[in-house]
């Protein structure tokens, strides 16, 4: 009967409670065994969690030397540590602590206040939200902003820091050239960084080691001079450019300078706001191009070039239909007027050759043209030789390549060159047999003069015969022996 109306409780040494009867507290209860009314309630508490809450009735009852209250203010984070070691993290507001154990402390820390060491089982107690943790490198460096505001600077190393609206505007030095707000740079010291301010006229590069590695132009800029091997240098655009080694060439942005290189054979032309300004020789050049003065560089090659001009229908005075292909070989004089005179110097000078050879061909025939072909060439020089010097153009030669008739023509003028051939073949045959008959008629007067000479003849006759035969019969009659007779001592009669 007696269980059925009482109930027990058995408190350990991390335990505590209160006896609530008709929802009053009545009694606080330590580490024992209790024996009461089953109409009383308990609250029990485990004292290991170290903070806990209740009810400001039931505090009253509880002896003050059990707990602890704390109050916490904007801005303030409590530990708390048993046995020296982080068990409990504490925000702002009133916080009880149980204080029966005598190895349980408490530390108050400001948001401003450095972190203690963060321990393992400290990184475990704070919120990840409460805590931030960072690792400036040796290149790096940072401000920390508290609800949006500069704090501090942050040199290398590792920095932790409470509160939940923290954050971190963190360089890299290695970029040289930084952005800050007005209120964060005023954090940042002086000797971190040197401010340059470049007018509309200047430019900057800045090098590191002695390597160009950053390219500035007009207006404000910082830049880190933490690392002592960091030097800037100026440069005015209205004076020259400096020579573009192979680092420089990457650092400077393209649009920013001219550069044009001039070969032995060419002349360069150099234009400042689309007006000429003079003329290069063979050579290397670097010009700063900026909205102020935009330079461009025209090339032009001076060298002695080939034209043809293929093709060319005409018509001759006695209405004959050919082709000429003409040639002229030139080379610019005049650099500027060549560019500036005429759009295309080829087209130029093709038109030119192509209207005197027209001209020309239209005034005489086709016989005046086969038979004087140079009086064309000298036409053609004489038309195109000053036409081309209004555009800066030296000719050298202009002449006729090719004359292409038309079939029938052509055909028609084979058989003419034919006949022409013939007649003055015909002519000198004439004039060789005239001279052979003439030959003969005076060998026959002296022959007939000196009757020995014909019998020498004759006998030359017969010795060629014999050396081509083995034999010869000679039959003679008496006359001819007798004739041959004073020839037979070796003299002939007186």
């Amino acid at each position: 009967m007696f269980d059925h109306i009482h109930r027990h409780l058995h408190l350990n040494l991390n335990e505590r409670a209160v006896l609530v009867r008709d929802g009053k507290p009545e009694k606080a209860l330590g580490p024992g065994r209790y024996t009461f009314w089953k109409r009383y309630e308990v609250i029990r508490w485990n004292t290991d969690e170290l903070t806990f809450t209740a009810p400001a009735a039931v505090l009253a009852t509880l002896p003050v030397e059990w707990f602890e209250t704390v109050h916490l203010a904007h801005g303030q984070y409590g530990i708390v540590l048993r046995d020296d070691r982080a068990v409990a993290f504490l925000r702002p507001g009133v916080q009880r602590i149980w204080k029966v154990e005598a190895n349980v402390a408490l530390r108050v820390f400001a948001e401003i206040d450095p972190l203690p060491e963060l321990t393992d089982e400290l990184r475990k107690v704070i919120p990840p939200g409460e805590l931030l943790e960072a690792h400036i490198d040796l290149n790096q460096r940072a401000v920390l902003l508290r609800d949006g505001k500069p704090e501090r600077v942050l040199v290398p190393g590792h920095h932790a820091f409470w509160g939940k609206h923290n954050k971190l505007a963190i360089w890299n030095v290695d970029d040289l050239v930084f952005l800050a707000q007005p209120d964060v740079l005023a954090m940042v010291p002086l000797t971190w960084y040197a401010t340059l301010e470049l007018t509309l006229d200047e430019r900057a590069v800045v090098y590191r080691d002695g390597k160009p590695v950053k390219f500035l132009r007009p207006g404000v800029h910082r830049i880190w001079t933490v690392n002592p091997n960091v030097a800037v240098k100026t440069y005015v655009v209205t004076a020259e450019a400096p020579e573009l080694t192979d680092e420089l060439r990457t650092v400077i942005p393209a649009a920013e300078v001219i550069e044009a290189q001039v070969r032995q054979f060419e002349r360069g032309l150099k234009y400042v706001q689309g007006r000429f300004e003079g003329i290069l020789e063979p050579g290397r050049y670097v010009f700063w191009n900026h909205p102020a003065a935009r330079v461009a560089v025209q090339v032009l090659d001076t060298r002695v070039q080939q034209l043809k001009i293929e093709g060319q229908e005409l018509m001759t005075r006695d209405k004959v239909t050919l082709r000429l292909t003409l040639t002229a070989e030139y080379a610019p004089a005049d650099a500027p007027t060549t560019v500036h005179a005429v759009a295309d110097v080829k087209d130029a000078l093709y038109l030119a050759v192509q209207l005197a050879a027209r001209e020309y061909i239209a005034g005489i025939t086709l016989d005046e043209l086969l038979e004087g072909r140079d009086s064309l060439t000298k036409y053609l020089e004489a038309q195109v030789v000053p036409r081309a010097e209004t555009f800066g153009v030296r000719v050298h030669r202009v002449g006729v390549k090719d004359v292409i008739l038309p079939g029938e023509m052509k055909t028609l003028l084979n058989k003419v060159i034919e006949a022409e051939k013939a007649a003055a073949a015909n002519v000198i045959l004439r004039r060789e047999d005239a001279a052979a008959t003439r030959n003969m008629a005076n060998t026959a007067k002296v022959i007939a003069e000196n009757p020995v000479l014909m019998r020498l003849k004759e006998l030359e006759t017969m010795r060629d015969i014999a050396e081509k035969i083995d034999e010869i019969k000679l039959v003679m009659g008496m006359d001819g022996l007798k004739q041959l007779m004073p020839f037979a001592n070796g003299k002939a009669d007186a």
